[in-house]
């Protein structure tokens, strides 16, 4: 910059000031979010810990859910002029799931003199699933337990109503289901989902245990498998079984020993040595229809387009034609309670309110409406029949 005299303390000094760094040699945010409730519509004020992929991005969190990635975007992305660099910026909560979002920076026209962040706007987050469970018993003198009675979700409300809301009028349908063990990634909403009817090949163990994140399953033997093709782990335990696709597989060895599978995505359940796994083929799709919502990794619930066909314990394919397809174990939003009158429906989520509908031979109908606690796995609830 061009010199200027300065007069101080009677004397005069010759002043040249150094010029002004460019807009992007400025410690800046180079991209930015604000977390949301997705179901209160309100920004998550605490618990919020952000990471990155780059370590030369450092993560910040500010009030009001606000969250970002500052640097000095000249020194750690000179290239942003003429080339795109993706940006990945994870935000956790406590009491919700993990979301990632990502998006290309670049090319800035005029960097490093002008710079803009990546702006992600409001990032939706999700709660987990919460499972309501309870107890049907007769309004009676000395209430009596009900067996046999009919529990199912007919009702649900998903976001916080206004104040002066009446119930009736904000009502949506329930079409919804439970997935196991919950998405393996983003889906986008319009994804297809149908039933997948599985043709299970000769059975397999599993010789080392695997951890939930990991992709690399170590089986007795590769006869059958096929890149593309689907592998069940823990075939017999409906409690954790998961159907995924194979990403590749070590030839290394002969078809008869022990081999490395690589899955395309990330195991969501712990699978002991020695469980029967096997390869498997899926039939042609049936009762076909779309997702109504979007859903991120971990998602318990997928929430339909149209009242579900599925029967409880099949197995859906979710396709959005983006990421890789994944193989779910469905559940029903319905039950009947056990012998001393008690039940459990499966987890439950993105939801505010549910409107249960409990019937049994004798007794009026109830239709109790349930405010969602995410603060808890399990929401307790005694239903009283008159």
């Amino acid at each position: 910059m061009a010199a200027r005299f300065e007069n101080v303390a009677g004397q005069t000094w010759r002043f040249h000031p150094e010029p002004a760094p460019h807009a992007a040699d400025r410690w800046r945010s180079v991209a930015r979010a604000r977390a949301v409730d997705e179901i209160t519509r309100e920004p998550v004020t605490s618990g919020i810990v952000i990471t990155s992929p780059r370590p030369e991005l450092c993560a910040r969190v500010s009030a009001d859910g606000i969250v970002g990635l500052v640097a000095r975007p000249e020194r750690v992305l000179p290239a942003l002029a003429v080339t795109a660099t993706e940006i990945r910026l994870s935000i956790a909560a406590a009491g919700y799931l993990p979301r990632e979002v990502a998006g290309p920076l670049g090319p800035i026209a005029g960097f490093p003199s002008s710079f803009a962040p990546l702006d992600f706007g409001d990032v939706m987050i999700h709660r987990p699933g919460v499972t309501i469970a309870g107890r049907v018993v007769s309004n009676l003198t000395a209430p009596q337990p009900l067996p046999g009675a009919t529990v199912a979700v007919d009702g649900i409300w998903s976001t916080l109503p206004p104040p002066n809301w009446t119930p009736p009028t904000l009502l949506e349908a329930p079409s919804l289901v439970s997935l196991h063990p919950g998405l393996y990634t983003e889906r986008i909403a319009a994804a297809n989902i149908a039933r997948r009817n599985l043709t299970l090949a000769a059975a397999k163990t599993l010789v080392r245990p695997v951890s939930t994140g990991e992709t690399r399953v170590r089986l007795s033997d590769r006869a059958g498998l096929a890149v593309g093709g689907l592998l069940v782990l823990d075939r017999d335990d409906p409690m954790r079984i998961e159907v995924i696709q194979i990403a590749q597989v070590d030839t290394t060895s002969s078809v008869d020993q022990p081999a490395w599978i690589t899955l395309e995505f990330p195991v969501r359940q712990l699978h002991r040595d020695g469980v029967v796994c096997a390869g498997a083929t899926p039939l042609a799709p049936l009762t076909p229809t779309t997702l109504l919502r979007a859903g991120i990794a971990g998602d318990p619930v997928a929430h339909l387009a149209a009242p579900p066909a599925f029967a409880a314990g099949a197995f859906v394919e979710i396709d959005d034609g983006v990421a890789v397809r994944e193989f779910q174990r469905i559940d029903r939003f319905e039950t009947t309670t056990d012998a001393a009158g008690f039940f459990r429906l499966p987890p439950i989520s993105r939801i505010a309110f549910a409107r249960l509908l409990v019937q049994h031979a004798g007794f009026v109908n109830a239709q109790p409406i349930i405010t969602i606690d995410y603060r808890a796995a399990v929401q307790h609830v005694t239903v009283r029949m008159e």
